[in-house]
């Protein structure tokens, strides 16, 4: 289960993903607790959040050709190093009290741009620096170190939010993102190697052939994209659902969002002990049917305890899903294209979450939430039943041999680790 880790490189990384992750969670906690409670509308806070990830749209492309030609490690750490400055901005102008709603969005726009680039580069570091054969396992154990993140996140932000304000859960934020720079830098440098042609707009449109040319991948990125529009949009409205279907405070919110950190953690560990092919089919089948039930009851839930039980079970479909999606598009793509390919990846899956959590955030001002998070699970069902049996390579996927059609190319990229 673990054997990846046997690797350095991979094993600060690895380090360095935690605190990021954990940081950003944190900061999705903090963030949307002090806008409801200044705003007391759902809608910005669906933008706040929106603006963490919705960068993503424009600057994906060039994240991803920047990680195929510039040393990953650095840009990297220059990422992490660009959150913490943003988030110090944070918790220094709420402390001064100085912090308007404006200026909160202004700031979280620049955080979403380091998010963008962070993003792609721990994504595409990983397959750099562990062999082909352990993709899958590196992956799933990345998904681990980022669940145990959106577990932490919360869990440290929370008393701190609650018994000492935001300014104080913002440093935390800080002190986490520096924490993730300074560790990145002993990965050691990693580049890709030079692919023949060298122009940008080229470069992503090969990047977008090598994915139309695996149906098996392609036809996965569709099922992630439907997947992250209406299993994981809830995050716009999540803290106005506990706020009047659960009648909870800010430390509900925050048990919960641990709540399903500690599935995604749980999911992601199966997962990686059950990295043979021969296994996939079932968790696959289970991540793709469970995303959407999970939800549905989620959002159904008549108490706080019912909905923290299924929120476990939500984080644990997630994470498995994306895990093993994200691990099927790395493995089928050469490393002189895997930034491009692994940013494309983002922006087709990360965009529309973004997009519909903002809209989710703005329908819980007009209605309930609880009726559109259960009507999300149940329409992800439907879409995703018609889906695989309309698609062959779709239904594939629910067979063993389906996840052979895409083999781990031999890794190329060049890694120098620090002494």
């Amino acid at each position: 289960m673990l054997t990846s880790l046997r690797y350095p490189a991979y094993r600060w990384l690895w380090f360095s993903n935690v605190a990021g992750s954990a940081g950003r969670w944190a900061l999705v906690l903090v963030l949307s607790a002090q806008l409801l409670e200044v705003t007391r509308s759902s809608f910005v806070v669906g933008l706040g959040l929106f603006l963490t990830q919705g960068p993503l749209i424009l600057l994906a492309p060039y994240s991803g050709a920047l990680a195929d030609r510039f040393d990953r490690r650095m840009l990297n750490v220059v990422s992490a190093a660009v959150a913490a400055v943003v988030t110090s901005l944070l918790a220094l102008l709420t402390w001064l009290g100085l912090m308007s709603t404006p200026l909160m969005l202004v700031l979280t726009l620049l955080f979403g741009a380091s998010f963008v680039f962070q993003l792609t580069l721990r994504s595409t570091l990983v397959p750099s620096v562990v062999p082909p054969e352990r993709l899958l396992n590196a992956v799933s154990l990345f998904q681990v170190g980022t669940n145990v993140a959106q577990l932490l996140g919360p869990a440290m932000a929370t008393p701190l939010l609650v018994w000492g304000g935001p300014a104080l859960a913002w440093s935390l934020c800080a002190l986490l993102y520096a924490t993730s720079a300074l560790l990145s830098l002993f990965v050691g440098e990693v580049r890709a190697p030079r692919s023949p042609d060298h122009e940008g707009r080229q470069r992503l449109r090969h990047a977008f052939d090598y994915l139309r040319a695996r149906p098996l991948v392609w036809t996965a990125i569709l099922a992630v994209a439907l997947h992250c529009s209406l299993t994981m949009a809830y995050q716009g409205m999540l803290p106005m659902f506990v706020s009047v279907d659960l009648h909870g405070d800010n430390s509900v919110y925050g048990l919960l969002l641990a709540t399903i950190g500690l599935g995604a953690v749980t999911g992601s560990l199966v997962l990686a002990h059950f990295s043979d092919h021969r296994y996939l089919p079932l968790p696959f089948t289970f991540s793709l049917v469970g995303s959407g039930v999970c939800l549905a009851i989620m959002g159904a839930a008549p108490a706080i305890g019912v909905a923290i039980v299924s929120g476990l079970f939500v984080g644990a479909t997630q994470a498995i899903f994306m895990s093993m999606t994200l691990a099927l598009i790395q493995g089928s793509v050469e490393d002189s294209f895997r930034g491009r390919a692994t940013s494309f990846y983002q922006l087709i899956t990360l965009a529309p979450m973004a997009i519909f959590g903002w809209g989710m955030g703005g329908l819980a001002d007009v209605t309930e939430p609880r009726p559109v998070m259960v009507a999300s699970g149940i329409l992800f069902l439907v879409i995703t039943t018609a889906y695989a049996a309309w698609s062959p390579a779709l239904r594939r996927l629910f067979k063993p041999s389906g996840w052979t059609r895409a083999p781990f190319p031999v890794a190329t990229a060049t890694v120098r680790s620090v002494p």
